[in-house]
């Protein structure tokens, strides 16, 4: 069982995870270079930076708040890979975690990334008919047992000097405010 994280590019991660959490898609953005892709499950592929920040705020436009559950994360070269659960508040309070594994791609001698590649099936979250199976996330890994600690973003939030002060900037994630309302700090 481990909660460290390798170096910088998954700090940088757990950052931009923050950004999404706050509903932040001007700060979203900053993390990509100029030429990024980024695709989300099925939808359009975002080839520059204006592209990322339109379907962001079109996605937080019809959700109450998300959080991301990372059960393992690692560094391989320029590339983060995250094994989550994503717990999405829907419009009407109703709420359903899915499945996620994401794909990151720095651009070498940056701190940006030039890929983010979401595997998900999102429907879900706006057709709540198509409810995810109970069963739809399981970590087989090292018998069941969780690579990383639960609750990594909210102690992100909590004791990370950058989520605290992102905090202090106004940017508090939206399941403090919406869906759950937990209280940052509790985890």
């Amino acid at each position: 069982m481990s909660d460290r994280f390798p170096g910088s590019p998954t700090h940088r991660v757990l950052s931009l995870f923050s950004r999404g959490e706050a509903f932040d898609s001007a700060g979203f953005i900053t993390f990509f270079t100029d030429t990024p892709t980024y695709q989300f499950g099925n939808f359009e592929v975002c080839l520059n930076k204006e592209a990322i920040k339109a379907s962001a705020d079109n996605f937080f436009n019809n959700i109450n708040a998300v959080y991301h559950e990372i059960k393992m994360m690692w560094e391989h070269g320029n590339s983060v890979f995250v094994e989550m659960d994503v717990q999405y508040w829907r419009k009407d309070n109703s709420y359903i975690s899915l499945p996620c594994f994401d794909i990151f791609r720095m651009e070498p001698g940056t701190d940006l990334f030039s890929e983010l590649r979401i595997f998900m099936d999102v429907n879900p979250v706006f057709e709540p008919s198509r409810a995810a199976a109970a069963n739809a996330s399981v970590l087989t890994h090292a018998e069941g047992q969780t690579l990383v600690a639960p609750g990594t973003m909210k102690r992100f939030f909590a004791e990370n000097p950058e989520g605290k002060r992102r905090v202090a900037e106004g940017f508090v994630p939206k399941w403090v405010t919406s869906g759950p309302q937990w209280e940052l700090g509790q985890f």
